[in-house]
């Protein structure tokens, strides 16, 4: 999924999560390519981020924190506690 709430409201944004999580629960595997945080944190087991066309890495969301992976967006590193 490509930024699948781009340009819906709070309401279908909170639909479509219910969504993902209920699929989740099947056993499905989703990409969803966000650039919201907090959907990323909400939604997702792993993250896995780019910069400049390179994997920096993936991280299990439950390992790292929101900034951790603000960091590797904008330094391009991976946190060292989840090296």
């Amino acid at each position: 999924m490509d930024e699948p709430t781009a340009a819906l409201g709070p309401h279908e944004t909170q639909m479509v999560a219910e969504l993902i999580q209920e699929l989740k629960r099947q056993g499905l595997g989703i990409f969803l390519i966000e650039h919201d945080i907090h959907n990323v944190m909400k939604l997702c087991d792993r993250a896995s981020v780019m910069k400049n066309g390179q994997l920096v890495g993936t991280v299990n969301v439950d390992e790292v924190t929101d900034d951790d992976i603000l960091s590797m967006i904008i330094l391009g590193k991976k946190p060292a506690k989840a090296a």
